[in-house]
């Protein structure tokens, strides 16, 4: 029996199949490689990308609006006289000449009263024992020596002004205001005041600060009878009646004002005594238009041709009258004239009829 030989394959062609088998494994495992990164690559989301880093900038500065700068409003001037001009000077030298302007008191006591007005710096209200006059420099003898508050030295005789502007008006720089202000000597300080008689007042009071009465019983700081034009018994009112001291006084130059300063036509009025001011040349006209009582005579009596007006005569402790010439600001528009024309007169004036007319002059003497 033939035996049959199996013959073992070429071991080339076992290398060959081999070799293939892997290169089939390789083809297929890079296949499978290349899939997956294929499928990687379509299902994977993007890396997210950080974004760039954006470094805060400082904001522009704001815009400034221009500044305006606010125009400034000029206060108004106020009224008054610049030191050292025409106006001021003319003032000052009418001043100098009046009481208030040469007013130095050297007499009894302390000066403390007088210092309110005349040199307010050196007013002192712990100086005093009491506002002269008093018992104590009315009857004793005139001190040797003024004496001065020893707190503050006291204004020379040589500098002395009298009643300086300060006083009655504020002084601002180089300028004196119009307006009336009476300087305080305590508190240093102008205060505001309502009239001119109100400034007047200030001073013009008795020892105590008590309004002075006028006289004849009317209350009045100032002047004998009230106020100006009281229109008493009937007088007629005027559209532009005075009502303060400095309507008829001048401060300054301390002249007055008559009555036919502002009634200049009463002469030719109808109503007024016919002849009147060719028989009373020497009459004022508060002799006859007074309502406050006062008396009525020649002042002063002894001259030769006295002037007619009202008096007023004070008594003193010793029984001694004293007369004074005041002209009465109490003004009445009916006339009274047998205040004068009575029978008996001192004055030997012609004496009113019963029904109050003037008697018919007595016939010539026959030739």
């Amino acid at each position: 029996m033939q035996k049959s030989v199996i013959q073992n394959p070429q071991p080339h062609s076992k290398k060959t199949g081999m070799q293939s088998l892997s290169v089939l494994k390789i083809v297929f495992m890079l296949t499978l490689l290349l899939g997956a990164i294929l499928i990687v690559g379509c299902t994977a989301k993007p890396a997210a990308t950080e974004p760039p880093t954006v470094l805060p900038t400082e904001p522009p500065p704001p815009t400034q609006a221009p500044v305006v700068v606010p125009t400034a409003i000029p206060e108004p001037v106020k009224p008054g006289v610049d030191i050292g001009s025409a106006e001021y000077e003319a003032i000052l030298a009418a001043y100098k000449n009046t009481k208030m302007g040469n007013t130095y008191d050297i007499g009894k006591g302390p000066n403390t009263y007088c210092s309110r007005c005349h040199s307010p710096q050196n007013w002192d209200p712990t100086s005093t024992t009491d506002r002269p006059p008093n018992c104590v420099t009315c009857k004793f003898p005139t001190d040797e020596e003024m004496r001065v508050a020893t707190t503050m030295d006291f204004v020379a005789e040589e500098d002395w002004v009298g009643i300086s502007c300060e006083t009655c008006h504020v002084v601002e720089g180089d300028r004196v205001l119009t307006e009336n202000a009476w300087f305080n000597p305590l508190t240093k300080e102008h205060e505001t005041v309502a009239t001119t008689e109100a400034l007047c007042a200030k001073c013009h009071a008795d020892t105590k600060g008590v309004s002075a009465s006028g006289g004849r019983g009317v209350e009045h700081a100032i002047i004998l009878g009230g106020s100006a034009h009281l229109n008493w018994g009937g007088a007629l009112p005027q559209e532009q009646r005075p009502d303060q001291c400095s309507d008829c006084h001048n401060p300054h130059t301390m002249e007055v004002k008559g009555c036919v300063d502002c009634h200049a036509d009463v002469m030719t009025m109808e109503n007024h005594a016919k002849g009147t001011m060719a028989q009373h040349a020497n009459l004022e006209c508060q002799a006859c238009h007074d309502a406050s009582g006062a008396e009525v005579g020649p002042f002063p009596a002894d001259a030769e041709n006295p002037r007619w007006t009202t008096i007023l005569t004070s008594v003193g402790r010793s029984g001694a009258t004293t007369s004074v010439a005041v002209k009465s600001h109490s003004s009445a528009w009916l006339v009274d004239c047998s205040r004068c024309h009575f029978e008996a007169n001192p004055w030997e004036l012609t004496v009113l009829t019963a029904d109050g007319k003037v008697p018919e002059p007595p016939a010539p003497p026959a030739k």
